[in-house]
């Protein structure tokens, strides 16, 4: 790269590694705050909501890559336009590729960390994520029991232990479970315990009774047991599978070939499907994003109005076509058509775009356009004129107020 690539790749880079870690800390904390009440309900240190923050980030880097690197290149481009160094690079003999450069070598780079991110940090983070929330869960039981009150391990669940006996073991378990909003179980116990087998904890209850009532009719069917075993790795997932790992906590090379004996897999094979195709396909998302920016962005403008709307048509086209792309990757698992689209959107768009930049297209504002905001920027200030000199904000004559 030559001076003017390495000013611009520069510039680009610590914008994007400031703006990415700001977005993904700000994703990352609305995240951990859906569990906070359970961590902080069971007593867990500084250490465990730190690496439940750092379990998170994996996801939320793959989310917001394209995101950042679209908003840095577009902040970018238009300050160089604003300073008249795209007009003077332009003047010079320099070429759009000049200014693309930098910023695709930039995209690559990033993109091809998103992959790397999708197809083995994220998954491994995902898993040990399951892992931590249900060691959460299990301590949320034992301090229920160290309390002897009611606690609330998730929307609809309910637990109360009475008392914890000689050896470890529990007396007087009552679990609450109306999660299906059809069924309504409720176990009674008198004695139960904690076991881990084969990487999962249960709690195996002891003589007791698990009361089953069907909503719709009222109906209580009541089943007396010696001993029955709750799998605490359920706690959380909205479905009532046996399975331990979800699709998209499983390694890529598991996703090829799942054991035929996982029930998710058997009941929702689609699943498997859709995570294989949004692994595979949203790595092209920082590479389309940045050439729709260099597309709209990256010559010199002479009019004011002409930057503003060409920003807007890159965050709108860049919105449009990241919401489509999750539409189609979800569907892509029961239909070869959204299939192909999952991988069609990204692939064309860098195509379309990388055509109408090395053809030299130039992008101009439809007329109508800056007519019909250039009459409500007037409307607005007439209807809000009055206001405006009431409240001083303005004086009579449009200045400002004192």
């Amino acid at each position: 790269m030559n001076l003017i690539e390495r000013y611009i790749f520069r510039r680009v880079l610590l914008l994007t590694v400031a703006t990415l870690l700001v977005t993904t800390a700000i994703a990352m904390i609305t995240q951990v705050l859906i569990h906070v009440n359970l961590m902080s309900s069971t007593g867990q240190s500084l250490m465990t909501f730190l690496r439940l923050a750092g379990l998170l980030i994996p996801s939320m880097l793959v989310v917001v890559t394209p995101f950042a690197l679209m908003l840095v290149a577009s902040q970018t481009l238009s300050t160089m336009n604003g300073d008249s160094e795209l007009p003077v690079i332009e003047a010079s003999g320099g070429s759009r590729i000049l200014t693309a450069k930098p910023i695709l070598i930039l995209a690559m780079l990033m993109s091809l960390a998103s992959l790397a991110t999708s197809l083995y940090a994220e998954p491994w983070a995902n898993r040990n994520l399951r892992n931590l929330l249900v060691e959460a869960r299990t301590d949320l039981l034992s301090v229920a029991v160290q309390s002897g009150i009611f606690h609330k391990l998730q929307n609809n669940m309910y637990v109360h232990v009475a008392d914890k006996l000689a050896g470890g073991s529990l007396g007087g378990i009552f679990l609450s479970d109306e999660r299906d909003p059809a069924t309504e179980l409720v176990y009674y116990a008198k004695y139960g315990a904690f076991i881990e087998s084969e990487g999962k904890n249960f709690l195996v209850m002891s003589d007791g009774e698990l009361h089953r009532k069907i909503k719709a009719d009222g109906n209580v069917s009541v089943i007396k047991f010696a001993t029955y075993a709750f799998d605490l790795s359920l706690i959380g997932d909205s479905q009532s599978s046996a399975a331990f790992y979800y699709p998209k906590e499983q390694t890529t090379k598991y996703l090829f070939n799942p054991d035929p004996n996982d029930l998710i897999y058997q009941r929702r094979p689609q699943n498997y499907y859709s995570e294989i195709n949004r692994r595979f396909s949203e790595w092209l998302y920082p590479v389309l994003f940045a050439l729709i920016t260099i597309y709209f962005l990256g010559k010199a403008h002479s009019h004011r109005s002409e930057q503003i709307w060409s920003m807007i048509f890159v965050a709108a086209i860049g919105f449009f076509l990241r919401g489509l792309g999750y539409f189609v990757t979800d569907k892509s698992g029961r239909d070869i058509i959204y299939m192909i689209l999952c991988y069609a959107i990204p692939a064309g768009g860098i195509v379309a775009f990388g055509s109408l930049i090395l053809t030299n297209m130039t992008f101009r504002t439809p007329q109508f356009l800056v007519d019909g905001a250039t009459s409500l920027a007037a409307f607005t200030m007439r209807t809000a004129r009055p206001l405006l000199v009431r409240f001083r904000l303005i004086d009579s004559y449009g200045g400002r107020g004192a």
